[in-house]
């Protein structure tokens, strides 16, 4: 059985897949980060790559009204 979080994480890499791979955005250091690059920091469950899918999935439930 996966965890919630395992859920969220497949969830978050469903997202960033449909972006543009050579797409930047910026991280919370003001450093320009591609989506190719975020997409391998999830994969590997880092700790850049949990606070990405943390910073998702709280975008999402802002976007839903999901608290």
């Amino acid at each position: 059985m996966s965890s919630l979080y395992e859920e969220q994480k497949k969830l978050v890499l469903a997202r960033l897949r449909t972006l543009n791979p050579d797409a930047k955005m910026m991280s919370g250091k003001n450093k320009a980060v591609s989506v190719k690059e975020l997409i391998k920091h999830v994969e590997d469950d880092d700790l850049f790559g949990k606070k990405i899918v943390e910073a998702q999935i709280k975008m999402l439930q802002v976007l839903t009204g999901v608290n």
